[in-house]
Parts: structure tokens; C-alpha cells; sequence
């Protein structure tokens, strides 16, 4: 892993933040702004991201058993990391509810918003691709036993997996299914796709930014009771025990240095969401997020680092 190509990407995206952030205390940024960036880069620049990557790789035997691979890692990683931020947040003496809470906002990273743009940005369309791939097996932990968790009766309700039919993961599934039929895409969709792709990653750090001044304007503390456990676990704990397994496993150099990017991720933006709808902490969650985001611009390149030294 080159930490001076993730610290550059860090940095660029920390200064995309600030002028994102400088725009929203110059202007005010309604609900409805943030709400346009939000669908623009869920529905347009992450399936382009998605799609740039099918188009410019060849989906080869060695990619299909990559992602097959990072799809049950993800899955894995997920359901794991909330079980053991349970426990661990018990034995801190949380209460029950509240300690399901934090494990949600310490186990799910921000692969959507951060995560694929960030690979996109190092590793070119085949990590934007199978990044994508390990978002995937995020959104089915989120909407299945991230929200068994957050529901005061524990009730799981199918219907909450349509959740699971959002613009990337049905780009990934006509973009997988049009690589099997081994058609090249024409030329005017590869163009198409890679321009689109390229709007990820500074809408996504634009929209962190507008995020800023309305939260510190509000004038409310700025944080609350047990705030240090999810940065904690989200940023370093979780990260450093992660990859330390994988560091020792039998596994692709290529998905080792992807898993270094998306595994010390900050909280997924989608907690302000799930928490409003099912608990009485949307505040929580809200600073949650800022905080991490704000904390994962020097924690990922400590990662970096502690990956290359144990490899």
C-alpha cells in the first residue's frame, strides 16, 4: 500500500470538505440542496462508478472470485463487527438499547459516499468496481440486521429488505449481467460512465461540508455521553483488529490493499436516516458522522501505515 498516493487522496478530499463547508456558511444550504447532491450521487455518479468499472475491466475468472470473495468478506466483517461493538459496548456498562445503537454506528462504514469514490480515486475502475461489490454486502447487513437492532421490539420485517433496491446494487446486478453476455459497451457509454464517475468524489466531500456549519450553529453540545466509543471502535479499534487477521490470510495482495481503504471508514451517512425513523437519537447519529468523517482524514493513513508494517 502506497501511504503517500491514500494520504494525497485524504488531503484533497479534506480540502473538498473545507470549500464545501465554506460555500454552506456563505450561503445557506436547504434541505432540498442536500437532498438533490444526495440523489445525484446515489443514483448518477455511484452506478457510474459502478458501470465505468465493468466497462474498462475484463471481467476475468481471477475478478468473478475477487468479488465473490469481498462480497462474504463484507458480510462477515459487518455482522462480526456489530456483535463484537455489542459486546464490547456491555462490558463498558451501555444499557442494552443504547449499546445496540453504538454498535450500529461503530460497525457500518461509509462505502457509499467515501469508500467507493476513495477506491475509485487509487485503484482505478476495478477498485471502484469491486468496492461497489463490497457495498453491497453492506446495504444487506444495514436494512436487515442493522435495523433488527435499532427496532424497540426486535421485530424483523421482510419488507424492509426493499431497501436493497437502490440505484447501485441494481447497477451492479445490468452491469454484471452485461459482462456475461461479453458484449463491448459502445464507446459513447464508456465516455458517458468514466465523465459521470468522476463526479463522485467531490460531490460526496461537498456534501460532507454543507453538513458542517448547520450542525455547529445550532448551538448544542457538541457531543454526548459514550460519543468516544463509536469513533473509537469505527476509526482504530475495529480497523487495527481487522486488518491484523487479514494481514495473515491466505488472500489477494489487491483485496488486502482495497480492505485497508474500507474497513477504517468513517459511519455511514444513512444512520441520520435509520435513526430518525427508529430512534429518538438522530442528534447522536448526526455527530456521529461529522465526527468521524472529520477524524477519518488522519486515522485512514495511520491505518495505511500500520498495514504496511505488518506486511
Amino acid at each position: 500500500m502506497d501511504v503517500a498516493t491514500v494520504t494525497l487522496a485524504i488531503a484533497t478530499m479534506a480540502l473538498i470538505i473545507v470549500l464545501g463547508a465554506a460555500v454552506a456558511f456563505r450561503f445557506p444550504i436547504t434541505d432540498n440542496t442536500k437532498q438533490l447532491f444526495m440523489s445525484i450521487i446515489i443514483n448518477i455518479a455511484v452506478p457510474a462508478i459502478i458501470l465505468n468499472g465493468i466497462f474498462n475491466t475484463e471481467i476475468s475468472e481471477q475478478i468473478m472470485h475477487q468479488a465473490v470473495t469481498i462480497f462474504i468478506f463484507s458480510v462477515i466483517f459487518h455482522s462480526g463487527a456489530v456483535f463484537f461493538a455489542f459486546l464490547l459496548g456491555r462490558i463498558f456498562r451501555f444499557s442494552s438499547p443504547w449499546a445496540k445503537k453504538l454498535a450500529i454506528l461503530s460497525a457500518f462504514g461509509n462505502t457509499g459516499f467515501i469508500g467507493i469514490p476513495l477506491s475509485f480515486t487509487i485503484f482505478g475502475p476495478t477498485g471502484g468496481l469491486l468496492a461497489s461489490v463490497f457495498n453491497a454486502g453492506l446495504d444487506l447487513m444495514i436494512f436487515s440486521l442493522g435495523i433488527f437492532m435499532l427496532q424497540s421490539h426486535g421485530r424483523f420485517d421482510f419488507r424492509q429488505l426493499k431497501a436493497l433496491f437502490n440505484a447501485p446494487l441494481m447497477a451492479l446486478v445490468a452491469g454484471g449481467l452485461f459482462a456475461f453476455s461479453g458484449l463491448d459497451a459502445p464507446v459513447i457509454f464508456q465516455d458517458l460512465t468514466e465523465m459521470l464517475s468522476s463526479l463522485s468524489a467531490p460531490l460526496s466531500m461537498l456534501y460532507i461540508g454543507f453538513l458542517l456549519p448547520p450542525f455547529f450553529k445550532k448551538g448544542q453540545t457538541f457531543v454526548f455521553p459514550g460519543l468516544w466509543f463509536p469513533l473509537s471502535m469505527r476509526l482504530l479499534v475495529i480497523p487495527v483488529i481487522s486488518i491484523t487477521i487479514i494481514a495473515f490470510m491466505p488472500m489477494d495482495d489487491f483485496l488486502k490493499q482495497l480492505f485497508i481503504i474500507l474497513v477504517p471508514l468513517p459511519t455511514f451517512t444513512l444512520a441520520t436516516v435509520l435513526f430518525s425513523r427508529y430512534t429518538e437519537q438522530e442528534d447522536e447519529s448526526v455527530m456521529t458522522i461529522i465526527y468521524s468523517t472529520m477524524l477519518c482524514l488522519a486515522t485512514i493513513p495511520i491505518i495505511a501505515v500500520y498495514a504496511n508494517f505488518l506486511s
